[in-house]
């Protein structure tokens, strides 16, 4: 029989400059995709996530393979500020990601903040390594590899 629950579609995040995080989730994290569209004014966005309608609206939908299309997207808010409680932190991505000690060294390099790398090992018996990261607009990223069997 086939499932018959939800469906997760996408994780939506607001972002002060669309450049800025398209070059950690595109191309650090190695989502695909990245194309960015003017929103209109009348986008349900501006309700959804209580924008200032003076605000201008810049969206990128990123993909995670082709199995997972467009499950990232970005949204560039200009003319309203972007809060993002740090404590606790309300929120957290969990990201598989691929030679986690080169994407950690490159998030690093941008200066962005790091919580230790800590070894994980999932309810399946499996091992690794976990650790995380704010993005620049205080967005906490989680980032996994599994490494053994």
């Amino acid at each position: 029989m086939d499932y018959q629950g939800p469906s997760f579609k996408r994780a939506t995040l607001l972002v002060a400059d669309i450049d800025r995080s398209l070059a950690i989730y595109r191309d650090i994290l190695g989502f695909q995709g990245g194309e960015v569209n003017n929103s209109l004014p009348t986008s349900y966005s501006y309700e959804v996530f209580n924008l200032d309608p003076k605000a201008t609206l810049r969206t990128s939908m990123l993909s995670a393979g082709p199995n997972q299309v467009r499950t990232l997207a970005l949204f560039e808010i200009k003319g309203q500020p972007i809060t993002t409680p740090q404590s606790p932190r309300p929120v957290a991505m969990v990201i598989n990601a691929v030679n986690l000690p080169a994407v950690m060294e490159k998030i690093k390099a941008k200066g962005l903040t790091t919580i230790a790398p800590r070894p994980l090992k999932t309810p399946e018996g499996r091992t690794g390594t976990e650790t995380a990261f704010i993005d620049p607009d205080g967005h906490l990223v989680v980032l996994y590899e599994l490494t053994g069997p």
